[in-house]
């Protein structure tokens, strides 16, 4: 069943020819039916259907609904109702104010409305029946009709004459087009379900409720997983029509300027606080399509409250980003986005980009300091290490067998040529049961001994190296059903040649040890909470590893010493000394292996260690580089601040320093502490208003598993843990003291003497009072980001909310989609709170949304519209790096 239309949806009637009429004597207040025979057609005088009655003036309303909406071309007078009826024991008592209440659709000009005391039940008196002085009620109960279209079908095949019958059916056709079933009552539900006929106000919060549900499911489970459109779903009690496409682009833009003046509150609110130390820190990545123009921007900003010194994250939307992709283009782009929520340059202490070289030579010097993403950094390394990319020697050869131009190029050799083509193999198998479906299905069913689950192999992407580490893990823990499946019998030479050979088992456990740490560290730095005092650690624990003498590798293929959480967790308490290693959510024995030949011992195979060998240079070119400050994390600004403000941070800088043979960078780290607090203002307001009550401490959740399953996933050799501890006490002291800054930096030296870094949050919010200055500057701090995975994720969401089959929300709203759909929760779920736009106010607000425009000379080269690095390492990576 469908709701009714109402006059002002502009419906018109469906199926009549309106005719102009004479004057009947009906219509002027009387008359016989003689009367009526000269003026009407001989149909009409043959079959007149006038009662002969004096129709009243509210009854004259339901003739001229018959005549000018159902379109029945007889003078037609309908009688006076009963005042009241008996029907089901009851007394229903005529409601003759019912029809008028707000805007009603013409088909109640059809029905008699009688209601009882008490109740929502109503019961309709069909007037097109009495036409025939036959009496027909409908029993609406609270409102609903479930019969009402059954009485017009049978109504019409009934008692009466043909005509009578015909005259039936034409209004019973009215009403399937605009009624469907008949009336509902008029109130709304509380749960919001549709129980009524959909006023105009009504009808917009379904329609606001519906495009939201548009935005924010990017897929058919969402509607399982999300709250909102389980309440949406929950709330049709009739057949909805979705709004059509420019009402959703309407409403959409209503959405965006309820997410816009939220988020551009809430970072007043923050930068109010900050009392003029920078407190932003933005990730920034830039995207085209392939062979197009049309190139896109994703800008993301994170600080930490503080009032809480929690942290906190948000998206400002996919926009676009017109002109070329060079250094002046992204600068001012990059402007203009923040100026769209009222920031400015002074207000951002931090940049983090990818490291492609068009944005990583626009951001250096742009911000206080620019943090290379780490998650991007480990994929080229780990790209480099496993052979690509590069020309292997098969390819050099066919590309000399074919001459020309080609030949005389100079391209870089593949620095691992033995692990590509390990790799290329163990992808051909993987690929042999992606494209066989059949024998897909007869491998996994093979039974595997201590390993009661089916699953399938997965293919990786050859330029996510991240998916590349799970394919792995997943051929090893299913390497018994392979084994067994490729000793069949029944299989044909060509099929056998798609088996993993014993030697290459080898490789691949060797492969998972030396990529398991790199993949824990890419983790972790793509998490949208780890800070930059905690990735520093987390690299230098990276580079302890890879120069260690022996790595940590699952052993020959064994059954799985324990399959799910419950038993991994049960097995590591029941066995604490044993050398395990978990794999895809297996438990599996692990053994050291020498890196480097060693008589007598097991060691890596050529292949693998030269990816260890690859890995070390890589790790010290990306991030404590000699030649290149920018990339030295040693060296850079927004890490040294985090690092000097988290207990035990500076212990750590000079130890790092020292193996690596860097001079002392805690100077340089205090001097970056130093010229941030000199940029604090002291508030506005005086008195109690000038510094908020510490926040409580906020109480320490359970970690997600224990310490032994962490320990079984990680392979990195930690740097030396600090030593537990806690010091309290000192006197208050406020910002803006005389030499505050310095005596504050004395003072936190002795208050974090014995705090370890796992306690910075507390710490902070402990000491808020004795280390006002440093509070902020700390707070500042710890919001730097070390990775732009969150762009990533990004592009993600906004690709495939955008995509072909999702018509409703073109490509050319991105900007509103994005951004709506990365801040939903800022909009209330009462969608009444969503201000009414007009249509000129919606396109003014549409047309400022992207105020960016490129500079002539950005807009006019076609081929330099995409600049790019010349190396491998730093090019711009068309996917994702999400491990």
């Amino acid at each position: 069943m469908s709701t009714t239309s109402t006059e002002d949806d502009g419906i018109a009637p469906v199926g009549r020819e309106l005719v102009a009429l004479a004057p009947t004597a009906a219509d002027r207040g009387g008359g016989s039916d003689e009367e009526e025979e000269g003026a009407e057609p001989p149909r009409v005088r043959k079959r007149p259907l006038s009662s002969g009655a004096s129709p009243a003036p509210s009854e004259l309303w339901k003739a001229s609904v018959l005549r000018d909406e159902v379109g029945i071309q007889r003078a037609v007078v309908v009688k006076s109702p009963p005042i009241s009826v008996d029907q089901g024991n009851h007394s229903w008592t005529l409601a003759a104010d019912y029809r008028s209440k707000s805007v009603r659709s013409k088909v109640w000009g059809l029905v008699d409305v009688y209601t009882r005391a008490g109740t929502d039940d109503v019961y309709v008196l069909c007037r097109v029946c009495g036409l025939e002085n036959v009496t027909t009620f409908l029993f609406l109960k609270d409102g609903v009709s479930s019969n009402a279209s059954k009485h017009f079908e049978s109504a019409g095949k009934g008692r009466g004459s043909e005509t009578r019958r015909g005259d039936h059916l034409l209004a019973a056709l009215y009403l399937s087009k605009n009624i469907k079933g008949g009336p509902r009552t008029r109130e709304v539900a509380n749960d919001g379900s549709l129980t009524q006929f959909l006023r105009p106000a009504a009808r917009r919060d379904h329609h606001v409720r519906f495009v939201m549900m548009l935005v924010t499911s990017a897929s058919p489970h969402a509607f399982a997983r999300q709250e909102r459109l389980r309440t949406f779903l929950a709330g049709l009690r009739v057949t909805y029509t979705p709004p059509a496409q420019a009402t959703v682009r309407h409403h959409l833009t209503e959405l965006a300027s309820v997410v816009h003046g939220a988020l551009t509150g809430m970072l007043a609110k923050v930068k109010e606080g900050s009392s003029g130390v920078p407190w932003g820190h933005i990730s920034l990545d830039l995207w085209t399509a392939r062979h197009s123009k049309e190139s896109y921007g994703s800008l993301v900003i994170r600080f930490t409250e503080t009032s809480t010194f929690a942290g906190g994250e948000r998206s400002l939307g996919v926009w676009k980003c017109g002109g070329k992709h060079d250094f002046a283009s992204i600068r001012g782009w990059t402007k203009n986005r923040l100026a769209y929520f009222g920031l400015t340059m002074e207000d951002i202490a931090s940049s983090t980009t990818d490291s492609g070289a068009n944005v990583r030579k626009a951001m250096i010097g742009f911000t206080d300091a620019w943090v290379p993403c780490a998650a991007h950094s480990l994929h080229n390394a780990v790209r480099k290490a496993l052979g690509g990319p590069g020309e292997s020697a098969t390819q050099r050869s066919v590309r000399m067998a074919k001459g020309g131009e080609a030949a005389r190029r100079q391209l870089k050799p593949c620095p691992n040529d033995g692990a590509r083509e390990a790799l290329a193999r163990l992808r051909t198998t993987v690929r042999f049961f992606e494209h066989s479906p059949g024998e897909a299905k007869r491998m996994r069913g093979v039974d595997a001994a201590g390993d009661p689950s089916s699953r399938g192999l997965v293919q990786d992407v050859a330029t996510r190296w991240g998916s590349t580490y799970e394919s792995h893990c997943r051929l090893f823990t299913m390497w018994e059903p392979l084994t067994a499946y490729f000793r069949s019998a029944s299989l044909t030479a060509e099929q056998r040649q798609r088996r993993i050979t014993r030697s290459d088992w080898d490789k691949l456990r060797h492969f998972i040890g030396v990529l398991t740490p790199c993949y824990e560290v890419t983790k972790a730095a793509e998490s949208g909470t780890a800070t930059l005092a905690d990735l520093l650690p987390l690299l230098v624990a990276l580079r302890k590893t890879m120069h260690c003498d022996t790595m940590v590798v699952p052993k020959y293929p064994e059954p799985p010493l324990a399959v799910g959480a419950a038993a991994i967790e049960q097995y590591l308490a029941d066995n604490r000394d044993v050398d395990v290693m978990e794999l895809d959510d297996r438990l599996f024995p692990s053994e050291d292996v020498y890196v480097d030949t060693t008589p007598g011992f097991e060691c890596l195979c050529p292949e693998a260690r030269t990816a260890v060998h690859l890995l070390r240079s890589e790790l010290d070119r990306l991030f404590f580089s000699r030649k290149d400050a920018t990339k030295n994390w040693l060296q850079n600004d927004a890490v040294l601040r985090a690092m000097t403000l988290t207990p035990g941070g500076s212990r750590m800088l000079r130890e790092v320093a020292t193996w690596l043979g860097d001079p002392d960078p805690s100077p340089v780290a205090e001097a970056a502490v130093l010229t941030t607090a000199t940029r604090w203002k002291a508030p506005t307001s005086t008195g109690d208003n000038r510094r908020a009550p510490s926040a409580p401490p906020t109480p320490v959740t359970a970690s997600r598993h224990s310490e032994q399953r962490a320990a079984a996933r990680s392979s990195l050799v930690l740097w030396g843990a600090a030593v537990p501890g806690r010091q309290q006490g000192g006197r208050p002291m406020h910002a803006g003291d005389a030499g505050d800054v310095h005596a504050e930096l004395t003072r936190y030296r002795t208050l974090s003497k014995n705090m370890s870094a796992d306690e910075t949050s507390t710490f902070w919010r402990r000491h808020r009072e004795q280390l006002p200055t440093l509070y902020l500057v700390a707070a500042s701090a710890f919001g730097a980001v070390g990775s732009s995975a969150s762009c990533e994720r990004d592009f993600s969401f906004a690709g495939r909310l955008v995509r072909p089959d999702r018509a409703s929300l073109s490509i050319s709203s991105v900007e509103m989609h994005s951004l709506v759909s990365a801040n939903a929760d800022l909009v209330s779920e009462d969608t009444a709170s969503v201000p009414i736009l007009s249509h000129a106010a919606a396109d003014e607000y549409r047309c400022a949304m992207n105020t960016f425009e490129p500079t002539v000379d950005d807009v006019g080269d076609e081929g330099g519209y995409w600049e790019s690095s010349a190396d491998f390492e730093e090019g711009e990576d068309e996917s994702s790096v999400e491990g």
